[in-house]
């Protein structure tokens, strides 16, 4: 049997979702955790890759299991696959899915939010990026609305990354007010962003580019007519700085169809 699961982590510790030899992965630890549990060799496939440091919040991913009583003992399965993961990392939900069900291939669309803050907030260090500089907020937006649509994002992509193309459909793209810890700083929202931006699919490194040439906007050091010209150019070295990957964080991925509907 199939199953999709969701889960949430804490990139601090890892070094990215994908299995890598040079350090811990969030895949290497789910796949040794349910093989413990399970008593099979469990291979897991996530909806796509998350870099060294970055969060993902409600993460899909797709295992399958010869275990024919999973489906009965899912709350029991959570309770011990937990219990073996590190901190870092939770799974929330699992649910049974056809056979041909696939949590990468099939995911229409994910979102990433990433968080900015103006005036240092030592509670935001972890999940924000300090970035001591006035912003024009409504600079940002109207640059961020010249990326919406179907483009080449060449100028915001890691060089020499093994993909076919570099055209994605980004339907949202824009900042509002927020921060990461509301609740602990609510007289600091006023200086911090965030930055939500929605696609079928992202490059490595494309958020994070985007988030810096948005930046490079604010400081008004561009006008937000830029944007159009940059990505034109298909040339990351004429894009901004890529920022930090520790405020990053992947927030929903959407299928064609429903998933976890006892919890929806």
């Amino acid at each position: 049997m199939r199953f999709f699961i969701s889960l949430s982590y804490n990139g601090a510790a890892f070094c990215g979702w994908q299995r890598q030899n040079n350090g811990p992965s969030v895949q290497e630890h789910l796949e040794s955790a349910f093989s413990v549990y399970l008593r099979e060799k469990i291979e897991i496939t996530g909806a796509g890759r998350t870099d060294t440091g970055v969060h993902a919040v409600n993460y899909i991913a797709h295992f399958d299991s010869g275990n024919t009583s999973l489906a009965k003992e899912q709350q029991l399965l959570l309770y011990k696959i937990n219990a073996i993961l590190p901190a870092g990392i939770v799974v929330t939900d699992i649910c049974a899915v056809a056979p041909d069900a696939h949590a990468r291939f099939d995911a229409l669309s994910r979102t990433y939010t990433y968080y900015v803050h103006t005036v240092k907030e030592p509670f935001l260090t972890d999940l924000s990026y300090f970035f001591p500089y006035d912003l024009d907020i409504e600079s940002m937006n109207r640059a961020a609305a010249l990326m919406i649509g179907e483009m080449d994002f060449t100028s915001m992509a890691k060089l020499h990354s093994d993909v076919k193309t570099n055209i994605c459909t980004v339907t949202e793209a824009h900042w509002t007010p927020g921060s990461p810890m509301n609740n602990i700083t609510p007289a600091g929202l006023a200086n911090s962003y965030c930055f939500t931006i929605t696609a079928n699919r992202f490059l490595r490194n494309m958020v994070r580019a985007i988030v810096g040439s948005l930046l490079e906007v604010g400081r008004s050091r561009r006008q937000p007519e830029w944007i159009t010209q940059l990505l034109a150019q298909k040339d990351r070295a004429a894009a901004g700085n890529s920022v930090p990957a520790h405020p990053l964080c992947l927030t929903k991925i959407e299928y064609p169809y429903p998933i976890f509907t006892k919890t929806q």
